[in-house]
């Protein structure tokens, strides 16, 4: 991933080092340095300090947007402090200078944002904008990145993209780390969005800034903020619920795949689906014919930086083989199906071992064995990692293998969108 600055940019460094660095003078525009002046005073940087030491552990950017003393930031900027309170406090710094440590007074991990509150602060804040942008227009990223002094960037707003109520700004601009957190600005000055991701080359996200004016307007009694994890949990499993009522109203339309038909893609504007195959062919070794179909849902939900939680993902393997005798296809079949990669990567003190059970059921007229596994978080009692696979039974050469992962749902949630999947799956042959 290319990490380096390729847009209008101001900084401490002079432009005329950036051109001997680069190789291209850029020009700065008129607008980026207007909104720099005047706005800049607002934006700080976001360290979360590791109390032992007394030293940073965790940088991004934040902005001062209420006379109350309100800042915003990324979720995934503070979430060690949810996470292990006793070991980390949040401050906010302008340059060297510590300006005065934070507290958290909002969280909505699904939109990946935070609300912190400074004593005493009484500097200027920032105006709230709308995100409701036409396609080309100028948007002006601000933060610190790479812990090297404040910047703005200059980007292209590209429309909003995702599940609707948890979309994205596509922007095409090179934000870094350390700028996440940080606020965009549109022409007038006005916060649009919240710098939130790196996609690639020039390509970032942003939160649209609506979702952080409902968060601000959101009360949180002193029950939830004695225990934010009680907070994220009902969160996640509201984003969840969202996403299977989705998945449940949408009419399914299936497509051939080996001698299945199955659904395709079940929820276009959160879920991208790829596909590979292969043929049989002994001079290259590869001993079976096989076609794949892989479906993940592009964004997940930042827990802590132990573990990502909330993707969707599944997949249908079809295989076949005129080399292989029954017993060398049978080693090949069951292995896949018995890979269990589909759950996110989590320490034990993160989550319990997998409890499994495994079955033979009747789907499409055919039957299958299937296993089934599900393992809670220990933090988070009401969610759960489910895993489902399945493989048709009966033919010794050929074969289908389903796999369905659900990460950080809860499993009461996880049985209708399965139902939902695994009903739309017919027999052609």
């Amino acid at each position: 991933m290319n990490r380096f600055l390729k847009s209008a940019i101001i900084h401490s460094f002079p432009l005329l080092l950036l051109w001997i660095l680069t190789g291209h003078a850029w020009a700065l525009t008129e607008t980026a340095q207007k909104i720099y002046e005047r706005n800049s005073g607002s934006v700080y940087q976001i360290q979360i300090i590791d109390i032992s030491s007394g030293e940073k552990s965790v940088i991004g950017s934040g902005f001062s947007f209420s006379k109350k003393g309100l800042f915003a930031t990324n979720y995934h900027v503070i979430s060690d402090v949810v996470d292990t309170p006793d070991r980390y406090r949040i401050e906010y710094h302008r340059g060297n200078e510590k300006k005065g440590e934070l507290s958290i007074v909002g969280l909505d991990v699904a939109h990946d944002l935070a609300i912190l509150k400074g004593e005493g602060n009484n500097g200027p804040f920032l105006s709230l904008g709308s995100s409701n942008r036409l396609m080309g227009d100028r948007v002006y990223p601000m933060g610190n990145p790479l812990d090297l002094g404040m910047t703005i960037i200059e980007g292209t707003f590209n429309g909003l993209v995702g599940l609707n109520p948890y979309q994205h700004i596509l922007l095409s601009a090179p934000l870094n780390p350390g700028m996440s957190g940080g606020p965009a600005f549109g022409s007038s000055g006005k916060v649009i969005g919240v710098n939130v991701a790196i996609e690639g080359n020039d390509l970032s996200y942003l939160v649209p800034v609506e979702y952080l004016i409902k968060l601000a307007g959101k009360k949180f009694d002193k029950s939830s903020t004695a225990n934010w994890r009680k907070v994220i949990q009902d969160q996640i499993i509201e984003r969840y619920d969202r996403i299977v009522s989705n998945v449940l109203k949408a009419e399914l339309s299936l497509e051939e795949f080996g001698s299945l038909k199955v659904p395709q893609n079940m929820l276009a504007s959160a879920i991208k689906c790829w596909g590979d195959s292969g043929r049989e062919d002994l001079k290259d070794d590869q001993l079976y014919s096989f076609g794949r179909k892989r479906c993940r849902s592009e964004y997940g939900v930042y827990l802590s930086s132990k573990m990502n939680t909330g993707s969707i993902e599944y997949s249908f393997v079809w295989m076949e083989s005129e080399a292989l005798n029954s017993l060398g296809f049978y080693k090949i079949y069951s292995n896949s199906f018995s890979k269990r990669n589909y759950y996110p990567y989590a320490t034990e003190k993160e989550v319990a071992e997998f409890r499994c059970s495994s079955d033979f059921i009747r789907l499409a007229n055919h039957d299958w064995k299937a296993a089934y596994c599900v393992r809670p978080y220990k933090k988070y009692p009401k969610l759960h990692d489910v895993y489902l696979s399945l493989a048709v039974l009966g033919e010794p050469k050929r074969g289908h293998v389903v796999r369905i992962g659900l990460a950080g749902i809860n499993e009461k949630l996880a049985r209708p969108f399965l139902n939902k999947l695994l009903g739309g799956i017919q027999w052609i042959d």
